[in-house]
């Protein structure tokens, strides 16, 4: 395993300390964990690149972390009552994001590479920087939050058939 693997399983774990944390009322503590967590999805991908390192496992293992982290912290959120339109985008975002997981899946067990693409980069960088917003808890970030996640979603719904056009699914 490499370091960049390494750093896309920290990013995954790390949605149980922001999980506690926003049960607990703390947000100053999950703010802080979801962007370190978050950074790591650039630092990884840097590492990789730089050091060579690239591997079909890593490309398998990192974006699959994301969802984690995203849908994760969203469903905590969603459950500890911040409205209904976090709870909407939880949902969505999770359906799509379960979808996409199963379709890598596959893929990556039949020993089918399924790159992540530019818009995909965007699309997960809008959700973290909303889901960072929602966290954030004071109006109107969440609401910019929820918004911002939203249209991450609308604009992943461009990218859902690439996934299901491969033959692995």
């Amino acid at each position: 395993m490499t370091v960049a693997d390494w750093l896309a399983i920290f990013r995954a774990f790390a949605v149980i300390p922001i999980v506690l944390a926003i049960a607990a009322g703390e947000r100053t503590v999950a703010l802080a964990v979801f962007a370190v967590a978050a950074a790591t999805d650039a630092l990884d991908g840097w590492l990789a690149r730089r050091s060579g390192s690239a591997t079909p496992r890593g490309a398998f293992i990192d974006p699959l972390a994301d969802k984690v982290l995203v849908v994760g912290t969203l469903v905590a959120l969603a459950a500890v009552g911040n409205g209904w339109p976090v709870t909407v985008v939880a949902v969505f975002v999770g359906v799509r994001e379960c979808a996409v997981a199963v379709a890598r899946t596959r893929a990556f067990v039949r020993g089918v590479t399924l790159p992540t693409d530019r818009l995909a980069k965007l699309k997960t960088a809008a959700e973290m920087v909303g889901v960072f917003l929602i966290i954030v808890g004071e109006r109107p970030w969440p609401v910019a939050g929820a918004t911002l996640v939203g249209l991450a979603f609308l604009l992943s719904l461009v990218s859902l058939p690439r996934y299901f056009a491969t033959r692995v699914v």
